[in-house]
């Protein structure tokens, strides 16, 4: 056998096998490219925006916005800037600063909000203390929450009775702390150092 004709009759099999590797490669490269675009600063807060714009009123009210860790109060920032437009609350932590947002008149629907401050009075911690009237809307906001900080921080996992969320600077620990006569949750929000 001829070796030119040979090489000429398996041309076309070597250019298929040629160009399948040229397509393979553009879409690894291609998908590559996307994974990274997730991942920027600007796509992470399009999607927190997302997530918040698509929660519910009850929900929106508590969080406040979408900016910062929660009611747009970032990590680091000065206890002095937290600019809470809510009541103080009655009692007041040995250490931080608490507000209650009402959500009626009743007094028996409202959040507690507490602010920790490091040693350097820069905000590390944040506690919500959400308690409503019906034991249903808590289950309903307890699953709207589930459903806000996975869409966030991703899958969160079981721990005894709480779900804990976790990504490179934010720990979120959410638990039911109601009881049958004052039903509610707590959202504990730390600083991963």
């Amino acid at each position: 056998m001829n070796p030119k004709t040979s090489l000429f009759q398996n041309f076309p099999t070597f250019a298929l096998i040629i160009s399948l590797l040229i397509i393979s490669n553009a879409c690894q490269t291609t998908t590559d490219k996307q994974e990274a675009n997730q991942n920027t600063p600007e796509s992470k807060k399009q999607a927190k925006q997302k997530a918040w714009d698509e929660s519910t009123p009850l929900l929106q009210r508590i969080t406040l916005g979408s900016a910062g860790v929660i009611r747009n109060v970032s990590w680091g920032q000065d206890m002095s800037t937290i600019g809470e437009k809510v009541e103080l609350s009655e009692t007041q932590p040995s250490v931080g600063k608490s507000y209650t947002q009402f959500f009626d008149d009743t007094d028996l629907n409202f959040v507690d909000i507490t602010y920790l401050p490091d040693e350097n009075n820069q905000v590390k911690g944040i506690i919500l203390n959400i308690f409503l009237e019906e034991q249903d809307e808590v289950l309903d906001l307890t699953v709207n929450f589930k459903e806000y900080l996975g869409n966030i921080y991703g899958n969160g996992y079981a721990k005894a009775k709480k779900i804990i969320w976790k990504n490179e600077n934010t720990q979120i620990i959410l638990e039911d702390v109601g009881t049958p006569k004052d039903p509610g949750i707590q959202l504990v929000f730390s600083k991963i150092n």
